[in-house]
């Protein structure tokens, strides 16, 4: 029905999002969790502000969004959010699962199903690996392996361009300094460090999901200092990589 009533994929994802699951952020978190471009969250987000759907709020220097639960049709949009999922979301699994065999096949001890037809470019399925990566701690812990070992293969530029294309850009910053650091890889910290954006912002938890004040406090605690210089909250040590990596770096 959803896709019926709403044009547009990019808006359906937004409305299912702030207002199925509730989730607010700024413009960036929520395209990364909708998994469409910057420009094109921008633009629904607006529009939704506009038309009383969303509220605004200002935190810090930022401009968090969320689900207006004052609208007078708060309830209908609610079960009209929640609604059965659309063609596309029910692929999310399998497209999940068929990620991770790809991501098997370049290294990462993941224990995937073997996947059959052509793979997609490889900086393709890294740039997709560092959506998932929010999503799934395993494949986040995994990241940095696949780098190391694909180093000779991946044309930085390209997944630089395709990171960027899906909001994944200090994603990327970070895995590929873990990946130097682990590894004791130059090229791969000097790539790390062409994406380092200095300005200053409000740090982030890595991982998607309603977080407690307990887990936040705890990330806050435990965040390694590589995560915190790209602007992200984790409650995952950097000796969590360390042991992956050492364990299979080597045949």
């Amino acid at each position: 029905m959803l896709k019926y009533l709403v044009k547009g994929s990019a808006k359906r994802r937004l409305l299912r999002l702030v207002w199925g699951q509730d989730a607010s952020g700024n413009v960036s978190e929520l395209a990364r969790l909708a998994r469409i471009a910057f420009s094109a969250a921008y633009r629904e987000l607006d529009a939704m502000r506009q038309a009383g759907l969303a509220c605004v709020e200002r935190v810090g220097a930022e401009l968090v969004y969320r689900a207006n639960h004052e609208h007078p049709d708060a309830g209908l949009l609610r079960r009209l959010a929640t609604s059965a999922e659309e063609g596309g979301q029910q692929a999310a699994p399998e497209h999940d699962a068929l990620l991770r065999a790809w991501l098997a096949d370049l290294g990462a001890p993941l224990g995937a199903a073997t996947a059959h037809g052509p793979r997609p470019p490889l900086e393709e399925v890294v740039a997709s690996a560092l959506s998932l990566a929010h999503r799934d701690s395993t494949v986040a812990r995994v990241l940095p392996l696949v780098l190391w070992r694909q180093r000779d293969e991946l044309d930085l530029e390209r997944l630089r361009r395709e990171a960027t294309r899906c909001n994944e850009g200090p994603a990327l910053g970070y895995f590929l300094e873990l990946a130097g650091r682990l590894g004791g890889d130059p090229r791969l910290l000097a790539a790390s460090l062409r994406l380092r954006d200095r300005r200053r912002r409000r740090p982030r938890e890595f991982f998607a999901g309603s977080h407690g004040p307990r887990a936040v406090a705890a990330m806050r605690r435990n965040t390694p200092k590589e995560a915190r210089r790209w602007g992200f909250l984790m409650n995952m040590a950097t000796d969590s990589f360390r042991a992956t990596f050492e364990k299979f770096a080597r045949p």
